[in-house]
């Protein structure tokens, strides 16, 4: 019988006081301790059901309580990159088509030929709504296997191209931020983690 490897025990979070108490520190430090449940370990030490029940978190307790646990986290840090991207799942999940369309614009835009970005993504091509549904969840299962700033790149850069892809300037603007937000929260995490 083979043992599993010890592992550090993960802060555990009061998932019912969330939202209960009114003191930033004590929202903030739930928020924290949440986003750590749910990274895990470097290793990615994790059986593939709990991977695809945080996957589905946002669908089994909605997606507002996400928001309350972690909207108001920094863009870097570890809840605020887990609300980030929630968010991008929530959106692809409510209009797959409109994103797969607005993906395979900003393609086109961005490169003649297949770009950096592109293939980062790692959306199946062409990019129809089950593909870039599927992406963001293999994105969401990287993160959750360990591979977080594998994961925060190619969120990033999957949303880098739809932000080439609208010709929506204020939509174009957020999409570019949340790109940026995305990619300092990666490179924060290789530094040294986020917090």
């Amino acid at each position: 019988m083979t043992q599993r490897p010890f592992h550090r025990p993960v802060p555990l979070a009061d998932l019912d006081s969330v939202g209960a108490s009114d003191d930033p520190v004590a929202r903030s430090e739930t928020s924290h301790a949440t986003a750590a449940l749910l990274l895990g370990d470097a290793d990615g030490n994790r059986d593939e059901a709990a991977t695809r029940r945080f996957i589905e978190l946002a669908d089994d307790i909605g997606f507002e309580i996400i928001a309350e646990m972690w909207s108001a986290a920094p863009a870097v840090s570890a809840p605020g990159a887990l609300w980030r991207l929630y968010a991008l799942r929530e959106w692809i999940t409510s209009a797959p088509r409109d994103l797969s369309e607005m993906f395979a614009d900003g393609q086109r835009r961005v490169t003649d030929g297949i770009g950096y970005d592109e293939i980062l993504a790692g959306v199946e091509l062409p990019a129809g709504p089950d593909e870039v549904a599927r992406a963001i969840d293999e994105i969401l299962a990287g993160a959750f296997r360990g591979d977080v700033v594998i994961a925060l790149l190619r969120a990033a850069a999957f949303v880098a191209i739809c932000a080439a892809g609208t010709d929506d300037n204020d939509v174009s603007a957020r999409l570019s931020r949340l790109s940026q937000d995305l990619s300092d929260a990666a490179v924060a995490h290789r530094r040294g983690g986020l917090d």
